[in-house]
């Protein structure tokens, strides 16, 4: 899907220019010509980004952009400034209050959307990026799914989830089980290693990590070393936690992970085993 881009810039024949540039280069475009109208825009639509115009007359540039930051919709929303002043002091002053990046006019048309465009791609990264564990989300999983499918490659996919994370989460509460999602993120993370692995976070406590189809036991393999290694399976009991395989009775939350591989035939599910322990904070 094209990204959108909001122009915001009082001269029309500017304004005009800036449309078709983006346009052309497969942006989707608006464009509205004074702050308050920009604001107002803002409010019925989401954008990638604003290029906006800071000498505007009325509510100028550096009044929408303190706006934007004070609205949680906009708050992280990428701005680059146009501006035809070279003022180091205000344009300190906007970088320090969230500014993306200054282009000074007259533009060079090629360097604006080469700044527009990194711009964009930091923003889609961001917003891809599980808050949590600091992850690729859904979107970019799906990416490198549909990647490596589309170059026949032959790969394994490992789905990692906790079992019975539900019940330690109701047990000792969000807090912690934030901890343990974190610590298991951290195991795939370490075990992914090679530049040909891949680890993304579905949600909650689901995982997946993509690995070259032979080396799929090995990776498992390693996770179950990372688990032995650091805490064991996450005993818990009414009482309080215990880690370890102790004698101790009670409960554990131990993910399970699932191998599929990506074969010539198609990617189908091998087998399912328990293994890497989840390590939870005490």
């Amino acid at each position: 899907m094209a990204a959108r881009v909001l122009v915001v810039e009082d001269d029309e024949a500017t304004r005009g220019a800036l449309h078709a540039l983006l346009d052309d280069a497969g942006y989707v475009c608006d464009e509205v010509a004074d702050g308050e109208r920009a604001v107002a825009v803002m409010r019925d639509a989401r954008f990638d980004l604003v290029l906006l115009d800071l000498g505007l007359p009325g509510m100028s540039g550096a009044d929408v952009h303190r706006h934007l930051r004070r609205d949680p919709r906009t708050r992280f929303l990428p701005i680059v400034f146009l501006t035809a002043h070279t003022d180091r002091a205000a344009k300190l002053a906007e970088l320090e209050a969230g500014a993306e990046d200054f282009i000074t006019k007259p533009y060079d048309a090629d360097e604006l959307l080469a700044r527009v465009g990194a711009a964009v791609r930091r923003w889609s990264g961001l917003r891809n990026v599980n808050p949590l564990s600091g992850l690729p989300g859904n979107p970019t999983i799906t990416e490198e799914l549909e990647s490596r499918l589309a170059r026949s490659e032959h790969f394994a996919l490992l789905y990692v989830d906790i079992d019975r994370f539900k019940e330690f989460n109701d047990h000792y509460g969000f807090t912690r089980g934030d901890r343990v999602i974190t610590m298991l993120a951290e195991i795939l993370i370490h075990a992914a290693g090679a530049d040909q692995r891949f680890v993304g976070h579905i949600g909650g406590d689901d995982f997946v990590l993509l690995a070259r189809a032979e080396e799929a036991e090995a990776v498992r393999d390693g996770l179950d070393r990372d688990r032995e290694r650091t805490a064991g399976p996450l005993r818990w009991r009414d009482g309080g936690i215990a880690r370890g395989r102790g004698s101790q009775r009670g409960r554990e939350a131990s993910p399970r992970i699932g191998v599929g591989r990506r074969s010539p035939e198609g990617l189908s599910r091998a087998e399912s085993s328990r293994g890497a322990s989840a390590r939870g904070g005490t």
